[in-house]
C-alpha cells in the first residue's frame, strides 16, 4: 500500500479535474469570498478534510499533523488561505491534498521538527 504522503503528492500532481471535485484555487475562491454560502462551503470542506485525516490516522496508526485541542474551525481556514498565499503554484492541485499539506505546514508535530544544531 503506498504511503499517505505519496498519495498526496500524486493527487497534487494530477491535471485539474483528474482527481477530486475541486482544485485548491477553486477552494481558495470560496474561502476568501464574502458570501455566507461560499464561506460555509469552505468551512465544511476544510473541516471535512481534517475529520477524514483524523479517521485515517486512527485506522493507519500514524499521524499527519498535530492540531492543538479546541482549535477553532476558522484557524483551519486561515491555515489554508495563508499557505496558498505563499504557494500560489499549488492552485491547480487537488483541494483536499493541498488542505492537508497546509495543515501539516501549520501544525507539524514535534517529532517532525528538525533538531536544533
Amino acid at each position: 500500500m503506498p504511503s499517505p504522503l505519496l498519495l498526496l503528492a500524486l493527487a497534487a500532481s494530477q491535471p485539474t479535474g483528474a482527481i477530486g471535485y475541486l482544485n485548491a484555487g477553486e477552494l481558495l475562491e470560496r474561502c476568501t469570498a464574502t458570501s455566507a454560502p461560499d464561506l460555509s462551503y469552505c468551512f465544511a470542506y476544510v473541516t471535512g478534510v481534517h475529520d477524514s485525516v483524523k479517521a485515517y490516522e486512527a485506522w493507519l496508526a500514524m499521524q499527519e499533523y498535530c492540531l492543538p485541542l479546541a482549535t477553532p474551525q476558522g484557524d483551519l481556514r486561515r491555515a489554508f488561505i495563508e499557505y496558498m498565499a505563499g504557494h500560489p503554484g499549488d492552485r491547480s492541485g487537488e483541494a483536499a491534498s493541498v488542505v492537508i499539506v497546509a495543515l501539516k505546514a501549520r501544525y507539524g508535530c514535534e517529532a517532525d521538527a528538525d533538531p536544533e544544531p
